[in-house]
């Protein structure tokens, strides 16, 4: 069976419809605060269509998580339970930055026009996601693989027993 080729990539901007000053981490007033924009929501699990819109920004010290500061940090809360053997549960905040990944890596990702969190993985040449759910099957794109972003930090809020 012959298969189109398939077009891997990343993205230099694939948040669509937000404005790019929006888009970028910025410095606060604070000089050593860090302002992240929340894109939203992203399924782990199976993928879905998504439409990205700024949903608040999440403020963090620059050295609590040593993260790189500039216009390519970004933030996705979680929805799904496909990345839990990863330690990533539904309502965490993953924080990515636009850059090509590496083997083992995980990242914001469009597979054929459906966006889902998961690890990028490359087996004899060819690259596919993995969840870290054993309920979840891998996903190998049929014509196009974007990574829209890296996984570099995770964010989560603990819930107090009242």
């Amino acid at each position: 069976m012959i298969h189109p080729p398939i077009q891997i990539h990343s993205s230099e901007f694939p948040l669509q419809n937000i404005p790019r000053h929006l888009s970028s981490s910025t410095i606060l007033p604070d000089p050593h605060s860090l302002l992240i924009p929340i894109f939203g929501t992203i399924p782990a699990g199976d993928p879905a269509d998504q439409h990205q819109e700024l949903d608040g920004f999440l403020s963090i010290k620059l050295d609590s998580l040593h993260l790189p500061t500039g216009p390519r940090i970004f933030a996705l809360k979680v929805r799904g339970d496909s990345m839990n053997g990863a330690g990533i549960l539904p309502g965490d905040i993953v924080i990515f930055e636009f850059k090509t990944p590496q083997n083992g890596d995980i990242v914001a990702a469009l597979i054929d026009g459906q966006t889902t969190l998961k690890r990028y993985l490359i087996q004899r040449g060819k690259p596919f996601l993995q969840a870290e759910n054993p309920h979840f099957p891998n996903l190998i794109p049929a014509h196009e693989l974007v990574i829209q972003g890296v996984q570099i930090a995770l964010w989560r809020v603990l819930k107090r027993s009242a």
